[in-house]
């Protein structure tokens, strides 16, 4: 009897070990919708340390949204001697914590609810890389997508101790290209992304605020104020990065809009 239950018992923790290989859980991520959970969390794969060399690249082929056209991501991991097995989970989320629509997994990938993850066939390091291929689409894009990517670096001993997870995310924004004709008299902000000035526009424009996104006020040349619903921001100067446009209009409502700096 103590026979049987040993080797239940054995049985049942390698089991265990490898539940995950052929994928995460869903909402694992270290998104908003995940509420920052990885693999490293409630599923113990943790105890292990970044060798500091890792790099998670993630690259689309679209660098703004449109409307109805899809984009496709490519997550490559290069894990520089650190690990033999990798793992991960994405998701793609605006900024409520909301996914798009249309989710496709490549070869290598499937889907669980509203997030990416690996396959068993595809965790295996070679030539001390690794990667995967998904899309997305939506047929109303928001103003930005963030693509959320946890990385699981796993040792291949079998259990999950000495394993640790890495983050990582991009931002897309929606391109002024999508705005369709009648949305035109609306508020227009452009370019985005942005690299010397942002051209903030609307026939009822009064006031023109930026602000990073922790809500700090950013301070800039009073050069040009807004002249005939136009106001053109000078960003040359600031850090590259991410920005929110509070736009003021005559009757006192506001519109805000984010920006990148590039």
């Amino acid at each position: 009897m103590k026979k049987i239950l040993l080797l239940f018992t054995i049985f049942g923790m390698v089991h265990y070990s490898y539940t995950n290989s052929g994928g995460s859980p869903a909402g694992r991520s270290g998104s908003p919708a995940s509420n920052g959970q990885t693999c490293s969390g409630g599923y113990c794969h943790s105890g292990g340390s970044p060798n500091g060399n890792e790099q998670i690249i993630i690259e689309t082929d679209q660098s703004n949204l449109v409307d109805n056209q899809e984009v496709s991501v490519s997550l490559g991991v290069l894990p520089n001697g650190g690990s033999t097995k990798i793992g991960f989970m994405a998701s793609i989320e605006d900024a409520n914590g909301n996914s798009v629509s249309t989710l496709t997994a490549s070869s290598g990938v499937k889907k669980t609810g509203n997030y990416f993850t690996h396959q068993i066939s595809s965790i295996t390091v070679s030539n001390d890389s690794i990667g995967w291929n998904f899309a997305f689409e939506d047929s109303a894009y928001p103003d930005s997508i963030t693509i959320y990517v946890a990385v699981n670096f796993t040792n291949g001993n079998g259990n999950k101790a000495g394993d640790y997870v890495l983050t990582e995310t991009k931002t897309l924004y929606k391109s002024l290209a999508s705005v369709e004709e009648d949305e035109l008299m609306g508020l227009i902000v452009g370019p985005n992304p942005a690299t010397d000035f942002i051209r903030v526009e609307h026939e009822e424009l009064v006031k023109v605020e930026l602000f990073n996104t922790i809500g700090r006020f950013i301070a800039l040349e009073e050069s040009a104020e807004v002249v005939d619903g136009l106001r053109v921001l000078d960003v040359s100067a600031l850090a590259r990065g991410n920005y929110i446009v509070h736009a003021t209009f005559l009757d006192g409502t506001k519109q805000y809009k984010h920006v990148i700096l590039q």
